[in-house]
């Protein structure tokens, strides 16, 4: 059974908001990263994802379109905005299947020509995920290990007493 972790945080953004920061189980199902606006947002501005170092684009939608061209291949198909996250100004990135390569900071930034209207940071830390066939493989090696010990000390315990009397006859 696989436990999925996703952590919600709402916060109005402004040009000087300070980064959130999330953490997620690798193979979650998916984590909503946040973004909101305190107005709707014009519906011919431009709405842009970044992850950062690289640099690359996560989701981009222009003109209330996604642009699915415009995004890196890493992300297609595997992010969403709201339908009405214009309206809303609820620009939250819904990223899907979640892996270790989606660590680091993604930037959410609306444009109306060369303005920008906001930007929020979001630090999204990935947490390697153990999977059960691992833990059951760990368990096994200590089990083993532990058999090991057990059946050197017997051993162990069988030689010597043999040992003792083997030393008690001779005298």
């Amino acid at each position: 059974m696989k436990v999925f972790v996703a952590v919600l945080f709402i916060m109005h953004v402004s040009q000087h908001a300070s980064a959130v920061e999330m953490k997620v189980n690798e193979g979650a199902e998916f984590i909503l990263l946040p973004c909101q606006v305190k107005a709707a947002v014009p519906t011919d501005s431009l709405v842009e994802w970044r992850r950062s170092n690289p640099s690359i684009a996560v989701h981009v939608r222009r003109d209330n379109r996604d642009q699915p061209n415009d995004q890196n291949e890493l992300y297609r198909e595997r992010t969403a905005l709201r339908q009405d996250a214009l309206e809303s100004g609820d620009l939250s990135l819904t990223l899907k299947t979640i892996s270790l390569v989606d660590k680091g900071i993604y930037n959410c930034t609306t444009r109306r020509g060369t303005t920008i209207l906001s930007q929020a940071e979001v630090q999204l830390q990935v947490l390697k995920y153990l999977k059960e066939r691992d833990v059951f493989l760990g368990l096994f090696i200590v089990t083993l290990l532990l058999l090991l010990v057990c059946v050197g000390y017997i051993g162990w315990t069988i030689m010597t007493s043999k040992n003792k009397d083997t030393t008690a006859a001779n005298l």
